[in-house]
């Protein structure tokens, strides 16, 4: 089954080719114009460090983002109202130093969309002064949800440190924000070996409901240590989370795949993590992307949430038949959060023939150690 080079898309430009596919998903979804207009307008300016890079017959310089190496990925958290629209990309892949041009352009987007770095100025300098050796990569998210301005989340990578290394900075990084507590009453016992420390994420908001999130990686899980890993944040309902799970995997199995995440989320003042997400690569699990297209629709139906809007951007974003290839729906996540759900599906474009991306345990950079430049510049 074809998972690589789904895309004829080698002589477009890195940054056009990723905003057809986000016109291609408004257009779908029918977002309004104005609010299309203003998304697709700012993502070009975020993206403008490589916007007219050109994709070419293979990945120079490979990102983390994709198995293939290709920086960005999409996705929609669908709701029985309009889906929020999102896309992550990794603005210093091609960069010879990439932490100070994700920095920079976090300032910058900021700034642009007047979002808060409170929390990033208080956490940054943890990740990207390369105390551990080497920076952590830093990715972006631009949000948009119906009915409001664009928004942004920034992303620290985990992954080039070690366990250990891993779990400090985590710790160190909850106690500025006032959510130490928290974090320790969660993680406590956790098999941090095992459930591997991937990302720590903040939603650049002053807004009270503004999350620190900690991304755990499972190489190997069974699904039922996926639900007891969710269970320790408060709003998670473990037997609505078990039939969700076993819908999108298929099949009366506890195999939860390759390489599953589960993000746990905390709000200020929270005892402990307040919600949980846990996400399956499908890739590893489905057939070809019509399974994966039937399991998502069957299990979006049960939710009470629309086919329609659901199957649209599917064919839209489909580079061929469903049924020859996988991988565009790479992940998809399940969420319980009191007596709803939420599920997301996170789009991948595999434009290069091959994976470049080597296994998590290879995977190391030669970057030498550098201070983290100022948040704020002149």
């Amino acid at each position: 089954m074809a998972r690589f080079g789904l895309y004829d898309a080698w002589n477009e430009s890195v940054g056009e080719f990723l905003c057809t596919q986000w016109d291609r998903a408004c257009d779908a979804l029918v977002v309004p114009a104005g609010e299309a207009r203003t998304a697709s307008a700012l993502l070009r300016e975020a993206l403008e460090p490589w916007f007219a890079l050109k994709i070419g017959a293979e990945c120079r310089r490979p990102s983390y983002v994709a198995e293939d190496g290709f920086p960005a990925e999409m996705s929609v958290k669908w709701s029985a109202s309009r889906p929020e629209i999102r896309v992550l990309f990794d603005i210093g892949f091609a960069d010879a130093r990439p932490d100070v041009t994700a920095l920079t352009a976090t300032v910058r987007l900021a700034g642009r969309l007047g979002a808060s770095l409170d929390g990033f100025e208080r956490t940054g300098d943890l990740f990207l002064d390369g105390r551990l050796g080497v920076p952590a990569p830093l990715w972006h998210s631009l949000v948009l949800r119906p009915g409001e301005p664009p928004s942004l989340k920034a992303y620290f990578g985990l992954y080039r440190w070690g366990t250990s290394e891993r779990e400090a900075v985590v710790a160190a990084a909850m106690e500025r924000l006032g959510m130490g507590e928290a974090w320790a009453a969660t993680s406590a016992g956790m098999d941090l070996a095992r459930h591997e420390l991937e990302f720590f994420a903040l939603d650049l908001s002053g807004a009270p409901q503004s999350r620190a999130k900690v991304y755990h990686r499972s190489a190997t899980a069974t699904l039922d240590e996926l639900n007891a890993l969710a269970a320790r944040a408060l709003s998670h309902d473990p037997v609505r989370a078990g039939r969700g799970y076993r819908a999108l995997a298929g099949g009366d199995g506890n195999d939860a795949g390759e390489a599953a995440l589960t993000c746990l989320a905390f709000r200020k003042g929270c005892r402990q993590a307040e919600e949980a997400t846990t996400y399956l690569r499908m890739s590893s699990l489905a057939r070809s992307e019509r399974d994966t297209t039937e399991r998502v629709a069957a299990l979006l139906e049960s939710e009470g949430i629309p086919t329609g809007p659901y199957r649209d951007l599917v064919d839209a974003l489909a580079p061929r038949p469903l049924e020859a290839f996988l991988g565009l729906q790479e992940l998809v996540s399940y969420r319980t959060v009191g007596r709803r759900a939420d599920m997301t599906t996170y789009f991948r474009f595999p434009v290069y023939p091959i994976t470049r991306n080597p296994p998590r345990s290879t995977r190391r950079t030669t970057l030498a150690p550098v201070a983290a430049p100022a948040f704020r510049g002149d």
